[in-house]
This record gives structure tokens, C-alpha cells and sequence, in this order.
């Protein structure tokens, strides 16, 4: 038993070496980046694009399938989630596959899913990020999303309702609205059937009107305030979507109670790529759902501008 007294003790010496190594290189960190991406989740289920920008460096830069070039600064991010939020996106599941790197900068694997309402999957796909200390905290420095193909043989369904390209002037102008919040600026045009309508008393609309919303950042001036040409009309920057509504005979049966008379909805980006399709639209028939059948579901009976 004396010749394992050694033996013993240079075990033990072993087992407190790596214990020892495994806390020096435990600092936390792995739980702190959960909880940023927490933070992220959290932002996402409140509607709270703001919230999700904070978990983003100043500087941080996203590039993500769909969108062509990069969008950079936490301005242009919070944009960019609110614009996904506005699509649709009530939940986003962030999965970690892996984390490693050292030091101030680390760098995350993982897969992402989107949700929307009544939790119907939008999309999923996977997700780099790299986190960079920022002012003592964890944040996301770049973020790489690649959503995951169709299915070989998957087959998308119709869309009903359509992208009208060259909309600006194949449609007619009927409104323009400024809102408090990026994108600031929602354009309203509508083809001939929708500008026929200029009274409540006409309503409903015929069936085949087409109403597209288009959401376009403004432009702002040193003070951060909304700037308009000589004709008092807001001077617009880069579109963030386009959101369109299609009445047709038996439309919308689709949406269960959420169905908004016989309207479909559909949102777009600018080259007329889905952002969310018809049948993933429920939310925007909600939302119609409150303007109440007496306005035959549209929030604001628009007459063509002069």
C-alpha cells in the first residue's frame, strides 16, 4: 500500500491541474452570451426592435440571405428588425451549435427559426455571429444569416395576390402618410378599382382591387428631423418593403378568425422578392380585421391625390 501513496498523490496533483486549468478558462462568458441572445429573443416576442438593436455593437454589420449588400450601424438594424417585425416575425428561436474564440472577440454557430403568428414556421435557417465586448458587455459584431433552401421538390404555394412591379406608376397615387418611426414614410397606390372607391358610402371594394403600401425610410437633415421638397411632400430614402392587399371572390378563408372579409395580404422587398407570403399573412388580416367590415376592412378610405 506505501508504493501507491505516490502514485496517489500524483493523481490528485493531475485532477487539480485540469480543475484548476477548466477555471482559469471559465469566465463566464458562455452564460453571458446566452443571456444577450436571450435579450435578442426577448426583443423579438415584445415587438421591440429597439431593444433587439442594443444587443448589437454600435458599429456591428449584418448580412443576411435576401438582402443585397450589408446593413451596418445600429440605426439601419433596428430598421432592419422592425421591418422583419412589421413583415410578421412574432418569435425568432436562436439554437447554439457552438461557441469558441478568446479573448474580447468569440465567435457563435447555431440555427435559427422564425415564427409567426399562431407560431407558423416563416423560415429557418443558420446563423455566425461574432460577439465583441463593447463597454463591459457581450454583443453581436457581425451577424452572417443563411436561411436553409426549399426542399428538393417542395413546391411553394400560389401566390394569390402578387407583386404589381412598376407599381409607382402602373398604379395610382392615393395617399401618403408619415409615421413616427423608421420606415417613416408609407405610400399608398391602388389600380383602378381601388381609386374608383373616394367614399365609404361605395364600399366594399370590387372584387380584383389591388392596395400596395409602400414603407420607405426618410430622408433627415442635421437634427434628425423629416425632410420635404418645395411641395411639402416627404423626401424618401431607401424602401424597406412593400405591403400588398388583394380583394377577391372567396379570399381569405385562409386566416380562420383572423380573416379580413375577402381581403389576402402579402409584404415584398422592393425587387418584388417575398418577404412574407399570403398564407403566412395572418397578422396583417388581424390588423385589418379591427378597421371593421363597415370599412370593408381597410383603415382609411383613400381618395386619389390630386
Amino acid at each position: 500500500m506505501k508504493t501507491l501513496k505516490p502514485t496517489i498523490k500524483l493523481m490528485a496533483s493531475a485532477v487539480l491541474l485540469i480543475l484548476t486549468t477548466g477555471a482559469a478558462h471559465s469566465d463566464g462568458t458562455r452564460t453571458k452570451i446566452a443571456a444577450q441572445s436571450q435579450a435578442f429573443m426577448d426583443g423579438m416576442a415584445r415587438a421591440d426592435a429597439s431593444a433587439v438593436a442594443q444587443v448589437f455593437t454600435a458599429d456591428a454589420k449584418i448580412i443576411v440571405s435576401g438582402v443585397e449588400g450589408m446593413i451596418g450601424g445600429r440605426e439601419a438594424i433596428q430598421a432592419f428588425w422592425q421591418s422583419a417585425i412589421n413583415g410578421g416575425i412574432k418569435e425568432l428561436r436562436l439554437a447554439t451549435v457552438d461557441l469558441d474564440g478568446e479573448g474580447p472577440l468569440r465567435l457563435e454557430t447555431g440555427t435559427y427559426q422564425a415564427l409567426g403568428t399562431g407560431g407558423g414556421e416563416l423560415g429557418r435557417g443558420r446563423y455566425l455571429f461574432a460577439w465583441k465586448m463593447e463597454a463591459g458587455t457581450w454583443k453581436i459584431h457581425r451577424d452572417v444569416g443563411i436561411a436553409n433552401p426549399a426542399p428538393a421538390g417542395a413546391s411553394a404555394p400560389a401566390d394569390r395576390v402578387g407583386f404589381p412591379r412598376g407599381y409607382r406608376t402602373a398604379l395610382k397615387l392615393l395617399g401618403v402618410d408619415e409615421k413616427p418611426v423608421e420606415p417613416s414614410i408609407m405610400t399608398v397606390y391602388g389600380n383602378d378599382l381601388a381609386a374608383s372607391i373616394t367614399s365609404a358610402t361605395q364600399l366594399p371594394y370590387p372584387y380584383g382591387t389591388v392596395i400596395a403600401m409602400e414603407f420607405a425610410h426618410g430622408v433627415r437633415d442635421g437634427e434628425g428631423q423629416l425632410m420635404h421638397d418645395a411641395s411639402g411632400a416627404p423626401l424618401k430614402a431607401e424602401v424597406a418593403h412593400v405591403d400588398v392587399m388583394r380583394r377577391e371572390r372567396g379570399y381569405g378563408a385562409t386566416y380562420g378568425d383572423s380573416r379580413a372579409g375577402e381581403w389576402e395580404f402579402a409584404s415584398y422587398r422592393p425587387d418584388g422578392s417575398p418577404l412574407l407570403s399570403p398564407e403566412n399573412s395572418a397578422a396583417c388580416a388581424a390588423c385589418h380585421l379591427k378597421a371593421g367590415a363597415g370599412r370593408d376592412f381597410v383603415h382609411r378610405v383613400r381618395a386619389p391625390a390630386k
